[in-house]
Parts: structure tokens; C-alpha cells; sequence
């Protein structure tokens, strides 16, 4: 959902990396979006990520 489509949020950064006289590198790797959707959180809540092999983060929202 970045920016309506991954192509966006990439020329995005493209642009904004410009302007401050920089950009990207032959190789280098963009990940342009995210393998959830972004979900609202507030105080009370709890979040937990559990990634196989890695293991758990847990987020306690105040």
C-alpha cells in the first residue's frame, strides 16, 4: 500500500536520494514494501512477531 504501488515508493527514494546528492548503487537491494500491511496500534496494545528459526519480539504499546 506504500504510495499506491511498489514502483512508487522506489522512485520516491530515488528522488529524495537525488536531492541530497546521493542514489543508488549498482547491486544495492530495495525492499519497496512490506510482507504485512501496516496495522494500527495505541497504548494497552501488544504486538509479537515470531519468525521461524529467529525467534520472537514482543512490543508492549504505552
Amino acid at each position: 500500500a506504500s504510495l499506491g504501488h511498489p514502483a512508487a515508493a522506489v522512485a520516491w527514494l530515488v528522488r529524495a536520494l537525488a536531492a541530497e546528492g546521493e542514489g543508488l548503487r549498482a547491486g544495492e537491494i530495495v525492499l519497496s514494501g512490506g510482507l504485512t500491511a501496516a496495522v494500527p496500534v495505541g497504548p494497552g496494545d501488544v504486538v509479537v512477531a515470531s519468525i521461524d528459526r529467529l525467534g520472537s519480539l514482543e512490543l508492549a504499546c504505552r
